[in-house]
């Protein structure tokens, strides 16, 4: 945050305005109940099976990732498009993103994403991320001595495409929002008996809306974020409709060095995300992140909740000159049952 962002901000005495206190004590209480709460909601039977095109819930970026996606409170750049749309109403005049995630089982996802700030006018932005899936080698009952015939090989495409606008009502409180059309094809396949088949193409295109919120409270930098992402009506491939998983955030995160010094070569955000999706039972992230005069990043990050993933760690340098700014980051993501999780992202800006 910068200074004169919020007009309690501490300026290193140990006076505060009363309305901090009070915002401090809320959201105090905020978390205790989200806390409270959550304990029973992990003991309950994971939703599975229950939306599609779950590749909406891989993680993209490498700052995110590598803070165990605790970010709905942190992001401030183009990777907001992804976590929390109002977060990039706090990025420069304009921004890009490229992001490359080696996911498990050979899948790989790439993403582009790029704002520009209009000033009093708001942030503008669009974003585009595709899935490749690899080769599969299609099959097809049949009445032979293997119960089966080889048809072919395929690849399924799953790709999004979003616009999106966020603003700053105050210093303190931004609201975004990302509209995308996604598209997935699955690929083509003979149904019906096997004395008349008939070809059948599984595919869906549909728009989904994202909204978030993040609001500084006035004690040093400690922000609150709120995200919905993925929210549509459901379509159907062919007779059944699925709904997107759609995934509600609330966070918040506070550079802890703040309280004591005003000015220092040091940062260390925590970050704490909870998190509620409609095809898996309530999950906690929790993150940090170590700044040095905000050139060297170093990030960790532990999951809640996961059937796979728990640990994930990564790094990051950024570099200015004569107004331009770039920073290359690396997340590792620990997976069981599968080999580790690589993200490399480039984000850069004016």
């Amino acid at each position: 945050m910068t200074k004169g962002q919020s007009k309690f901000y501490h300026t290193g005495n140990n006076t505060m305005k009363k309305p901090v206190y009070n915002l401090i004590f809320k959201a105090g209480i905020l978390l205790a109940a989200v806390l409270m709460l959550y304990g029973p909601a992990m003991a309950q039977t994971p939703k599975v099976a229950q939306s599609g095109m779950t590749w909406l819930n891989m993680p993209l970026g490498a700052r995110a990732a590598g803070m165990g996606y605790a970010n709905v409170a942190v992001v401030n750049d183009a990777s907001s498009f992804f976590w929390n749309p109002a977060g990039y109403a706090f990025s420069g005049k304009t921004t890009f993103f490229v992001n490359r995630t080696n996911w498990i089982a050979d899948i790989n996802v790439n993403s582009v994403a790029a704002s520009f700030n209009a000033g009093r006018w708001g942030v503008y932005g669009f974003n585009l991320t595709g899935v490749d899936w690899g080769t599969f080698h299609g099959t097809r009952r049949a009445d032979n001595d293997v119960g089966y015939v080889e048809t072919g090989t395929f690849s399924p495409a799953s790709m999004s495409a979003g616009f999106s606008y966020a603003y700053r009502i105050s210093n303190e409180f931004a609201v975004g929002t990302n509209i995308k059309y996604l598209y997935e094809r699955l690929g083509s396949t003979l149904v019906g008996s096997f004395d008349d088949p008939e070809s059948f193409t599984a595919k869906m295109q549909l728009l989904a809306i994202d909204f978030g919120t993040i609001y500084y409270i006035g004690y040093h930098d400690l922000r609150f974020g709120m995200s919905l992402r993925n929210f549509s009506n459901e379509e159907a491939y062919r007779v059944e409709t699925f709904p997107l998983p759609m995934t509600f955030r609330f966070g918040a995160a506070m550079d802890l060095f703040k309280p004591f010094v005003d000015e220092t070569y040091h940062e260390l955000t925590m970050a704490i995300d909870f998190i509620h999706s409609r095809d898996y039972s309530e999950r906690l992230n929790v993150g940090a992140e170590y700044a040095f005069r905000d050139l060297f990043f170093l990030r960790g990050g532990y999951k809640v909740n996961y059937d796979l993933e728990s640990f994930s760690a990564g790094a990051g340098v950024k570099v200015e000159a004569a107004g331009f700014k770039a920073r290359v980051d690396y997340a590792y993501i620990q997976m069981d049952l599968f080999d580790g999780v690589n993200m490399f992202t480039l984000d850069f800006g004016f």
